[in-house]
């Protein structure tokens, strides 16, 4: 696999919504080939990107979210949206671009630069911190050690990407 595709209302990479609960195990399984070589540990990396998967009362999945691959080790695929990397693209950037063609919900956790929602695509990016160029030349910033500099760096960027089931929001 050489990108994982986020398709609204269809799925993101592999995983489809719609899927039973079997299905989605499954699809782990048949990517089990996908495992970083020399780790302690036997985790795939399909594992560690898709962190959530939510069943309506079907057992179908209703709500599938994909965590940024740079949170989850040191590897780099490229998750796409409408072409567009969203992991390695600025959040302003990403926003701005695909609020172009759907518009978010404007809440306090878009003002403040959490969480954006579009609705019309049941589409969600969100990311635990807030880093501005502001905030990078800030005193309080320029205090802190190097490696805690760039551990803020990567607010930048969104941690999760989401898409659900129409009405699921």
């Amino acid at each position: 696999m050489d990108s994982i595709v986020i398709t609204p209302f269809v799925g993101i990479g592999p995983f489809k919504l719609g899927m039973s609960e079997s299905e989605v195990k499954e699809t782990f399984v048949t990517h089990a080939h996908w495992r970083r070589a020399n780790q302690a540990y036997n985790e795939s990396i399909m594992e560690e990107l898709f962190v959530n998967f939510e069943y309506d009362s079907n057992n179908k999945v209703k709500f599938i979210e994909v965590v940024n691959p740079a949170y989850a080790g040191l590897f780099h695929i490229p998750c796409l949206y409408n072409g567009i990397d969203v992991f390695t693209t600025k959040t302003d950037e990403l926003v701005f671009e695909i609020d172009k063609d759907t518009k978010y919900i404007r809440d306090s956790e878009s003002e403040l630069g959490y969480m954006y929602i579009f609705p019309e695509r049941q589409l969600t990016f969100w990311r635990e911190g807030v880093i501005t160029e502001e905030i990078m030349n800030s005193e309080e910033f320029l205090e802190m050690p190097p490696e805690n500099q760039e551990l803020e760096k990567r607010y930048f960027y969104f941690t999760t990407v989401s898409i659900a089931v129409p009405g699921y929001r």
